[in-house]
């Protein structure tokens, strides 16, 4: 299982790095917008929807999200579509930590379904934007290593030190010591990064700020997958991938930290437009 997990992690970076490194911006537009697919596809299974309603739903996400992410909106469109991924998230925290508090209808399928675009085009659209920043190749891979390396530096702190639970409800196996293990790499990632282009460019306390918020929405993401997991009464959202299950386990941290990522560089002005750019 190991062996396998491994090789499906190796070819899933080398597909990604030649992406957006060295094939034209089209290879990066299909690639997001499989993914994308992908999840919604197996979002679908996860609320018991399959055959032609499925894939009726998953073609109304890709039509509307593909409207969103290509129409040539303006700089304030820009501005409201990474609001709404930031606002979305923020509400969907309340919903991870609040558990059965939350009124029935947030547990209802109709309410998730209704859900999976609200997830998937502010994290398709911040993508996008962050693909196409100066230098935008290297703030996506930036945002994945930031879910990365906080996800690996959870999971060995909390083997070694583990003890609080972090969520016991929806995953049992997350613990506060991991968390702070996450932060701790990711504060690491930060200050070795800035020493490069592009992310030099921003001052050293904005950039840790802004690294360290992305993680704790990133975990945010996984829980909420995890959520939607245990309320459909599966491991794993699919078995696309051999010893990763599905698509949405691998991404599922990802669609909350793009967003907040995009925001944040937003905010700092890294494009050149930044809030000025609204005037």
């Amino acid at each position: 299982m190991l062996k396998q997990r491994i090789l499906t992690a190796l070819v899933l970076v080398i597909i990604f790095l030649t992406t957006l490194f060295w094939l034209p911006p089209l290879a990066f537009q299909l690639l997001m917008a499989l993914v994308v697919a992908l999840v919604a596809f197996e979002w679908a299974a996860l609320e018991g929807w399959y055959g032609m309603p499925r894939l009726a739903y998953v073609t109304g996400i890709m039509l509307g999200g593909a409207g969103l992410v290509f129409a040539p909106f303006g700089i304030l469109f820009h501005l409201e579509m990474l609001i709404a991924g930031v606002l979305l998230w923020v509400l969907l925290s309340l919903r991870v930590f609040l558990g059965a508090h939350v009124p029935n209808v947030f547990h209802h399928a109709r309410f998730k379904l209704l859900l999976a675009p609200l997830v998937l085009w502010p994290a398709w659209f911040a993508l996008e934007y962050l693909h196409n920043l100066p230098n935008g190749a290297w703030w996506v891979l930036a945002t994945l290593m930031v879910v990365w390396v906080a996800d690996s530096a959870a999971f060995f702190a909390g083997r070694m030190f583990g003890r609080i639970k972090l969520a016991p409800h929806i995953s049992p196996g997350k613990t506060v010591e991991g968390l702070l293990g996450g932060l701790m790499g990711v504060t690491a990632f930060a200050l070795v990064a800035h020493a490069f282009v592009p992310f030099a460019q921003l001052p050293l306390w904005a950039w840790c700020l802004l690294t360290l918020t992305v993680t704790l929405f990133s975990v945010i993401g996984d829980l909420h997958e995890s959520l939607l997991k245990r309320e459909a009464g599966v491991k794993d959202s699919g078995t696309l991938l051999p010893g990763h299950g599905g698509v949405f386990d691998r991404v599922d941290s990802l669609l909350a930290a793009a967003p907040i990522m995009a925001f944040g560089l937003f905010l700092l002005d890294v494009n050149g437009l930044g809030m000025g750019g609204l005037a």
